[in-house]
């Protein structure tokens, strides 16, 4: 079976629920995190609720495809909880930045442990689920499936995790932003989501100028300005290729295990290499 994570956070999240889950309902809930499966999905205030597909089963006397309402929900930290684990994690630059280019720092768990609670689910207890199917056991494989749906989502939105832990993402961005290393970093990433900009043609139309009466040669050739006698250098970028880390290591459209930074970074080194080759 394939992994229902990529990242980090989010195979630590499935850990959490294997640890209390038979293997074997597991497997069979995670073929109901597809699309085939959830017809609804909505997420609100921390809390999942989703309505699965059955199946038909006459055996056991369902004749017609039935639909099960799931919800799914982690226990809720407290406001003052947060507010001193935010205050916390504004004092760590390093926190700070991979925080704001969408990616839980690995070690981030000690920012939580220091106020005695945890961001990441430890067991059973953590769960607040329920399904209105006739199985029994708890979780049952429909909520399993949402469950392996939601450690998907946490690759493409590692925020989704505190949401789910009580706290809005935005209210964590603002409280990100106030910081001097955090504004940096927030004003860099949403100046370079800049929108397009329709033009009417493909390409940079010249503007038409008046000409003087009279031109000299000299000022033909050199300009009635001079060339400036030294070149100002160029600044290095507040954050290096911005617009490949912006999507994070698991964009949308990336399908592999692997990191897409980690290809993309690799990526310009062997170009790099090969254009110093060539000059």
């Amino acid at each position: 079976m394939g992994k229902a994570a990529k990242t980090w956070w989010g195979q630590k999240f499935i850990a959490a629920l294997e640890e209390f889950t038979d293997s074997g309902r597991l497997q069979r809930g995670h073929s109901y995190s597809t699309d085939n499966r959830i017809k609804h999905w909505l997420v609100h205030d921390g809390k999942i609720e989703a309505n699965i597909r059955g199946n038909v089963n006459p055996y056991y006397g369902v004749h017609v495809e039935p639909t099960y309402k799931v919800s799914v929900q982690m226990a809720h930290l407290s406001t003052a909880q947060w507010q001193a684990i935010i205050e916390k994690l504004t004092q760590r630059a390093s926190f700070i930045a991979k925080l704001l280019l969408d990616e839980i720092p690995d070690n981030i768990e000690t920012v939580f442990a220091e106020t005695g609670v945890h961001l990441l689910p430890k067991g059973y207890k953590d769960f607040k689920v329920a399904c209105d199917c006739p199985d029994y056991a708890v979780p049952c494989k429909h909520i399993a499936g949402v469950c392996y749906r939601l450690a998907g989502l946490f690759d493409q939105d590692p925020f989704l995790l505190f949401e789910m832990r009580g706290l809005a993402p935005e209210k964590l961005v603002q409280e990100l932003a106030k910081s001097p290393l955090g504004k940096v970093l927030s004003d860099a990433k949403n100046g370079a989501g800049a929108g397009l900009v329709p033009v009417d043609s493909y390409y940079t139309r010249p503007i038409p100028a008046d000409l003087p009466h009279a031109i000299d040669a000299k000022h033909f050739w050199q300009g009635q300005q001079p060339l400036p006698g030294s070149i100002e250098p160029a600044q290095a970028a507040i954050i290096p290729a911005m617009l490949v880390k912006k999507g994070g290591d698991f964009p949308g459209f990336w399908q592999k295990q692997g990191s897409f930074i980690d290809v993309m970074e690799d990526f310009y080194l062997r170009m790099r290499k090969g254009i110093l080759k060539i000059f």
